[in-house]
């Protein structure tokens, strides 16, 4: 008989299994904070090469959201889905406005700016996306195929 995960063995042995639940809790910040630095770190490769954002810029945004899709839970899935965006667009913005592309920087305006960044931001964005979504859905597939093997 297969033993309880996650819930269930909360329930059943009053604690979760592999540690303590001081530790369950720095694991998330820790991974958090980890992805929100790899897009930043990626930004200024780019910055000092002079192609920012560029190529090190997406490679990080496409790991930070692996990343995040491979440690979230089942519930957190949601709100990792829409996180790529809320994390490429601002980096990108202040990562313009550091570099002279800000509000009045040669003679922009701030649509102007704003349709400077979006464009920039665009490629991060996407693959990030895509390899969020992609991972997200192997995880979803492989816990499909799991629970019918299991007979549930």
């Amino acid at each position: 008989m297969p033993t309880p995960r996650g819930r269930a063995a909360v329930a059943q042995h009053g604690r979760r299994r592999g540690g303590s639940r001081a530790r369950s809790r720095r694991r998330p910040l820790t991974v958090t904070l980890t992805a929100l630095a790899l897009p930043v770190a990626g930004i200024a490769v780019d910055g000092l090469t002079g192609s920012a954002p560029g190529p090190a810029f997406v490679v990080a945004a496409v790991v930070a959201a692996i990343l995040g899709a491979v440690t979230c839970s089942r519930a957190g899935a949601w709100w990792v889905a829409y996180a790529p965006p809320l994390v490429v667009a601002p980096i990108t913005a202040v990562a313009e406005g550091l570099t002279g592309g800000a509000v009045g920087g040669h003679g922009k305006g701030l649509a102007t700016s704003a349709v400077h960044w979006s464009v920039d931001a665009f490629p991060a964005m996407a693959a990030a996306e895509a390899a969020l979504l992609a991972v997200l859905a192997a995880r979803w597939i492989r816990s499909r195929r799991s629970t019918r093997r299991n007979g549930v």
